[in-house]
């Protein structure tokens, strides 16, 4: 080949690879353009799947923490149910402990009762009568005379002029003598005593002398020594008489911690020298209701307990020129015409003291509860006049019910007077057992009073105050509908007693009289019954006077007296709403104020149904704190405002805004101080609550929704605001700070209500 040929074998060659270059280039970028794009695509989707597979393992860590908290809820929730489950079971277990434990407590005690009285009466009475067996024969012949000596010398010394026996003498011209002996006595001896009565009742031989009617008796029932009776004085000092004194004292005191019989025996054997028992006896001439008239006890005082056969006490209360009028405290189906009245010379009194606090006693003071008996520290009379003027002190001090309606519209102070009146079935007793369970860690005694109710419902009411641990400061005085008329009458007058004695102690006492309306019934019959005349509805002049001298011994003392206080809480019941009526006039016009639970109200579902218009408290804001003075100003005008809006509302179709704002600002304002029984609330949360209320900050929040808006918005509060609640307690009003702190924590509750 020709060096031109291969020249031109070398350009075609150059030619072909360039023509082949320029062609596979486009190919080659084009290839390598795709398979970048591709290795983007790729790595694109794999970013994607990295962030698809980072959100899964988030959204599985989500639901693993969902499911742990739910786990954790759950097992709370279950742990909770088990706790409370075991809680229940444990208080149905103790409830049942309880009862089972106070049924044998009960029978044991009354075992050991109806052991100890069948001991004492019955032994007792076997060793009298074996005594007076033994003292009959020959052998104690010479102590036989010795006693009588003895008798016959303490009566001449003894001998004394009554002023009813006196009185007795001048009007029939007469003195009656009866001397009677177990063995005849020596002429010189019994004419030696008829000159010595003769002498102290100035009786001689002149015209115009009064008489003396003798009469010598000889009796061997009386076993040994002297008695005589000198017009209605009787000095008593024969053996059968002291005997009958300690059967009849042993047979009396059942107490569990009742001396030994040998005791009581023994100290009756050493008071030798107490020869003479000198009392004034009278005969009942006719009984009837729980009523019977005594003749010649002319000494009797007003008010003086009479003792009957049987260990039953009566109370004087009428004195006429021949006879005198009296109630019997308890049982008298085994009195008789005929039967002996012994003056005590006592006038009603019944046991007061620590020992009384816990108890269920009678109107007497007598135990209920099968506790055993009840060690006094002391007696106190059943009526004693009421503190003076200066010895009481202006109301300042509130006594908090505990109920937001009583609170905040009729404040009580300790020391006031404050009626609860209203129909049947109104709530009545429910404020009243409220405001006891509200005293529970705020040094206030509550005594409760339960006139005329039944045994069943007392019972009730003792148990309730049992479980709320109320009974730890409580006393209850129970007259039950079954028991006769005087013990009504008296029950209310037993309690106050019982309270005096912590009043002039320096105490605050609460004291709740459920209700003087039975008692007015009862005084009305005691006072029919012993012929007085009646009056308007047939209740006598003095029913006034009833009430009155009981309301008035409630106080405040003055600090030189100790500061103590009685609040009196005296429950009336009227009939169709009749507040004009004689009882409920005369009580209100005794008390400080009155609560009027109103029977509509009541209907309506409002509880408690309290009548804000007829509702009035005459110590007012003296006994409020600051903060629920300040909040419950407006309070009564709006709810009063709402009451009348509210009538006219219902015959409009058409009102404006603000009538309708008043109406709803109204039903709130009523749905906030509706209050379950048994509930108490502390002051300081009511006033949040009211607070809260009042400045509208609930309007948005529907009036079906008020309860648990209270029920969340109280421990929210507390939790956040602790110095304003100290503030509070201090008797501060709310402003400045406080003020501040307390909307911007109700606007941020109402944030996550």
């Amino acid at each position: 080949m020709t060096g031109r040929e291969l020249l031109y074998a070398l350009i075609n060659a150059a030619i072909l690879f360039g023509g082949l270059f320029f062609l596979t280039r486009g190919l080659i970028r084009k290839a390598l353009r795709g398979r970048r794009e591709q290795i983007r695509e790729e790595l694109t989707q794999a970013e994607r799947s990295a962030a698809q597979v980072q959100s899964v393992c988030q959204e599985a860590a989500r639901i693993g923490q969902e499911a742990a908290q739910k786990e954790q809820l759950l097992q709370e929730e279950t742990r909770r149910q088990i706790q409370e489950e075991n809680r229940l079971a444990e208080e149905q277990c103790r409830r049942e402990r309880d009862a089972v434990l106070s049924e044998a407590v009960e029978a044991e005690v009354q075992l050991r009762k109806q052991m100890h009285h069948y001991f004492r009466g019955g032994a007792v009475a076997k060793i009298t009568r074996r005594a007076g067996e033994l003292f009959s024969t020959e052998q104690y012949a010479p102590a036989r005379e010795k006693l009588q000596d003895a008798c016959l010398a303490s009566m001449e010394e003894q001998i004394s002029v009554s002023a009813g026996d006196e009185l007795v003498m001048r009007q029939t011209g007469k003195l009656c003598v009866t001397l009677e002996s177990a063995a005849p006595l020596h002429p010189a001896r019994t004419e030696q005593l008829r000159r010595a009565i003769c002498r102290r009742f100035g009786i001689d031989r002149a015209e115009g002398s009064p008489e003396l009617c003798w009469t010598e008796q000889v009796d061997e029932k009386h076993i040994g020594g002297v008695r005589l009776q000198v017009g209605d004085t009787v000095y008593d000092g024969t053996v059968a008489h002291r005997l009958n004194r300690l059967a009849h004292d042993a047979a009396l005191d059942t107490g569990d911690q009742a001396d030994d019989l040998l005791e009581d025996v023994r100290r009756f054997l050493l008071r030798g020298d107490e020869v003479l028992d000198v009392y004034q006896v009278g005969r009942v001439v006719n009984l009837s209701d729980g009523i019977c008239h005594v003749t010649g006890l002319s000494d009797a005082m007003a008010g003086e307990m009479l003792a009957f056969e049987g260990g039953l006490r009566g109370l004087v209360m009428d004195l006429e020129q021949d006879r005198v009028g009296v109630v019997l405290l308890g049982d008298y189906t085994h009195i008789q015409e005929g039967d002996a009245a012994r003056r005590t010379g006592h006038i009603l009194e019944v046991p007061v003291g620590e020992a009384l606090i816990g108890r269920v006693v009678d109107a007497l003071g007598r135990p209920l509860d099968g506790r055993g008996a009840i060690r006094a520290a002391a007696y106190r009379p059943v009526e004693s006049p009421a503190p003076g003027v200066p010895e009481r002190q202006s109301v300042s001090v509130p006594l908090q019910t505990g109920i937001k309606a009583i609170d905040a519209l009729v404040p009580i102070g300790r020391g006031q007077r404050e009626l609860i009146i209203g129909d049947r079935q109104t709530g009545k007793t429910t404020i009243a057992l409220d405001t006891i369970l509200n005293q529970k860690g705020k040094n206030v005694l509550c005594i409760y009073v339960a006139i005329g109710q039944k045994e069943s419902t007392v019972a009730g009411v003792v148990q309730m105050l049992q479980e709320h641990g109320a009974m730890a400061y409580t006393t209850v005085v129970c007259a039950a509908a079954s028991e006769p008329a005087p013990m009504l009458y008296i029950a209310p007058y037993a309690g106050t007693a019982i309270g005096e004695y912590f009043m002039y102690g320096g105490r605050d006492v609460l004291i709740v009289y459920d209700d003087l309306t039975k008692q007015a019934a009862a005084y009305r019959e005691i006072s029919l019954l012993l012929h007085r005349p009646p009056g308007r509805e047939a209740y006598p002049g003095d029913v006034f006077y009833l009430h009155s001298r009981l309301l008035e011994r409630s106080a405040r003392l003055s600090d030189a007296l100790g500061g103590g206080s009685m609040t009196a809480l005296p429950v009336i019941e009227t009939q169709a709403g009749d507040i004009s009526a004689y009882i409920p006039t005369n009580v209100i016009s005794i008390t400080d104020g009155q609560i009027f639970l109103e029977t509509a109200l009541f209907h309506e579902g409002v509880r408690p149904a309290v009548n804000v218009g007829l509702s009035v408290s005459r110590v007012g804001g003296a006994a409020q704190i600051g903060a629920m003075k300040q909040v419950a100003a407006r309070l009564r005008m709006d709810l009063a405002q709402y009451r009348e809006l509210s009538v006219f509302a219902q015959f409009g179709s058409d009102l404006d805004q603000s009538t309708k704002s008043a109406l709803l600002q109204g039903e709130r304002m009523t749905a906030i101080l509706k209050q379950d029984r048994s509930a108490p609330v502390e002051t300081l949360d009511q006033v949040i609550v009211i607070f809260a209320t009042a400045e509208g900050y609930a309007r948005d929040v529907p009036v079906a929704e008020m309860a648990r808006f209270e029920r969340e918005l109280i421990p929210y509060a507390r939790h956040r605001l602790p110095e304003v609640y100290a503030a509070m307690e201090r008797g501060e009003k709310l402003y400045g700070k406080n003020l501040t702190d307390l909307r911007s924590c109700i606007e941020a509750f109402l944030k996550q209500f």
